[in-house]
């Protein structure tokens, strides 16, 4: 279930919409004319332009295979399948973008572009560090794992400059800035055009914020946000907490692996002309809990009665959504309708006693929140919460008490100490809880939300009952 926009925007969309960069276009033919080059070079040399990796993907998992149904995931396997002439007349068919985009348009496509190459050489290095059987495949993801925000550039919605100027210029969040510029989640439109041009499944589900638990999806997410990180020259606020993470993904210390990122940087900068920007700036060895940018709140989401009413429309609708789309429609709804920053269904694991996320909505770009998992105390809040309906506002009123019986894990991977919970019921059967927080305590809970928050969750429910 996808809103009248995205559904517009790419129900007629195709990988040609994406032109290959000027140094595809000057050099391509010439690697390709030589016969004694090693296919990984050709492979190496597709993985530096995300629009002509995409094509050659796209086009070797639509051929008939006459041995096999698996799909195509490498970018080696694809050009061997497809062969020289077939790669060259690939490349010499797309559109060029320094011929077809406006400057404004063709500045910001190649720096996209140059940022997703460099998230592909951090992803294929950490998962060579992690003994990876394939990490080609996982550099792959990495390459297209923002390619929403390439399609957008290149499509020409005028929205995405103001967009990638909030984020890498202002600092903001991306989630913020999605909400205030787009009104719509790049992951998910990216995620809806790899589904659409059948793109391999390691492409498709590193875009699912769910699946941050994974450590494959896991590193591409941080691959994408270390590279983030990089072109806005080390300011963005999450910094630290992802240079952490993959640390510890990788069971790396800081310092190690700050010379693994410098090392790549190094390396991508001797060609960073090709996407438009500057050499990039290293990361410090020294002193490098103090050079990220403190967190700041721009501003707050604002509610949008219009969504909610949208909303409760499909749960009242005469014949019921599939359950996928009503736990959609819910956590979007809460995200874009109510305002909430973050919003979370857990899915409650009844012989595990835990909770795990399914379905996030305004946590894209946050790689630790998304890894949203607990097993459940005896004593806690949570437990409560899954014996009967009901939901808590957790506020200065309460918190004294109810902060204490919450998992302390839980409350420092969410970091604040406002936020919703309610456990979502079908019937008689408790399926899980939904969380939601203003991600900062700037932006205050108030009481009109929390009514709001509890009633869709309750329609959520009753709607998914009249399915069962």
């Amino acid at each position: 279930m996808h809103s009248n926009w995205l559904t517009a925007v790419t129900s007629n969309a195709t990988p040609e919409e994406l032109p290959v960069l000027a140094r595809t276009r000057r050099e391509c033919a010439a690697l390709l004319a030589d016969e004694l080059a090693p296919l990984r070079k050709i492979a190496m040399f597709i993985m530096g332009d995300p629009a002509l990796a995409l094509r050659v993907l796209q086009r070797a998992n639509a051929v008939p295979h006459r041995h096999f149904s698996a799909e195509v995931a490498l970018l080696e396997d694809a050009g061997h399948m497809l062969g020289t002439q077939t790669l060259m007349r690939l490349e010499a068919e797309a559109n060029v973008a320094d011929a077809v985009l406006t400057d404004e348009r063709l500045a910001s496509y190649q720096r996209s572009a140059g940022r997703a190459v460099l998230a592909a050489l951090l992803a294929q290095d950490w998962a060579e560090v992690d003994h990876d059987r394939f990490p080609a495949e996982v550099s792959l993801a990495a390459l297209l794992n923002h390619l929403g925000e390439l399609f957008l550039l290149a499509h020409g919605d005028p929205r995405i400059n103001r967009y990638l100027d909030l984020v890498e210029i202002s600092h903001l969040l991306p989630h913020e800035a999605e909400y205030l510029s787009l009104g719509e989640s790049l992951e998910e439109l990216g995620y809806v055009l790899a589904q659409q041009w059948k793109l391999p499944e390691m492409v498709r589900e590193a875009m699912r914020a769910r699946n941050a638990q994974y450590p494959r999806a896991l590193c591409v997410m941080l691959a994408t946000q270390i590279a983030r990180h990089a072109f806005s020259s080390w300011q963005r606020p999450t910094l630290m907490n992802d240079l952490r993470l993959t640390a510890d993904l990788l069971a790396l210390e800081l310092q190690p692996l700050i010379r693994r990122i410098n090392g790549l940087l190094i390396g991508f900068n001797r060609n960073v002309g090709d996407y438009g920007v500057k050499p990039l700036k290293l990361l410090p060895m020294d002193g490098i809990t103090n050079i990220s940018t403190p967190w700041s709140v721009g501003f707050c989401l604002a509610p949008r009665a219009d969504e909610v009413a949208q909303c409760r429309a499909v749960f009242t609708a005469e014949v019921p959504p599939d359950r996928d789309d009503v736990l959609i429609q819910l956590v979007r709804t809460l995200h874009r309708g109510v305002g909430l920053n973050r919003v979370v269904f857990a899915r409650y694991h009844p012989r595990l006693q835990m909770l795990s996320a399914e379905f996030l909505a305004g946590t894209d770009f946050e790689p630790l929140f998304n890894r949203f998992r607990l097993t459940i105390d005896d004593d806690s809040v949570i437990q409560e919460l899954l014996a009967v309906s009901a939901a808590l506002w957790i506020n200065d009123n309460n918190a004294a008490e109810l902060l204490p019986r919450i998992p302390p894990a839980v409350l420092e991977l969410i970091g604040v100490k406002h936020f919703f919970m309610a456990s979502l019921w079908v019937k008689t059967q408790v399926i899980g809880v939904v969380y939601a927080d203003r991600r900062s305590e700037s932006c205050q809970l108030d009481a009109r939300s929390f009514n709001t928050f509890k009633q869709l969750v309750n329609e959520a429910g009753a709607c998914l009952a009249r399915r069962d």
